[in-house]
């Protein structure tokens, strides 16, 4: 399942490459209507033989502790702020989508990416009539994420 892939790779990602610990993990299996999105949202779209939207949506908490750790402690400027942590949350979401398209149907061959889009200014993504969103919500000790995918119900399966 898509899901499976795209938790463990957040997992491995925050807690192998990042050294964060993982305190909760729960999934929305309730298929909602929209997804609600947090601070810092980044996306990425998926084509060819698996077309979906991918999105990681980050509280301000754990977005800034990974900027601090991308930054290696430098200090952000505040007229740069916002560039940076829309860069982090792309690259974070790059790097996810990245160690799990071998997971996804056919190992991920015939599969397209587009560069990482970011949205702070919405409060929610809703779904299209046909189409379904799986959705996980990743605590951990310096604060959560969420990582969905939204497609047609046989893709994200």
């Amino acid at each position: 399942m898509i899901l499976d892939s795209l938790i463990l790779q957040t997992k491995l990602f925050l807690s192998g490459d990042m050294d964060i610990k993982i305190t909760n993990i729960k999934i929305d299996d309730e298929n909602p209507v929209k997804l609600l999105l947090k601070d810092y949202t980044s996306m990425i779209g998926t084509g060819g033989t698996f077309n979906s939207m991918i999105v990681v949506s980050f509280d301000n908490d754990i977005l800034e502790h990974l900027v601090n750790l991308f930054m290696e402690g430098e200090e952000v400027e505040d007229d740069e702020k916002e560039e940076v942590y829309d860069s982090v949350s792309g690259e974070a979401l790059n790097t996810i989508i990245g160690l799990a398209l071998p997971t996804f149907p056919n190992r991920g061959k015939g599969v397209t990416i587009t560069p990482p889009i970011t949205i702070n200014d919405a409060s929610n993504i809703k779904k299209y009539k046909d189409s379904n969103i799986i959705s996980a919500l990743i605590t951990t000790e310096v604060g959560t994420l969420s990582i969905s995918a939204l497609g047609q119900d046989e893709i994200l399966k």
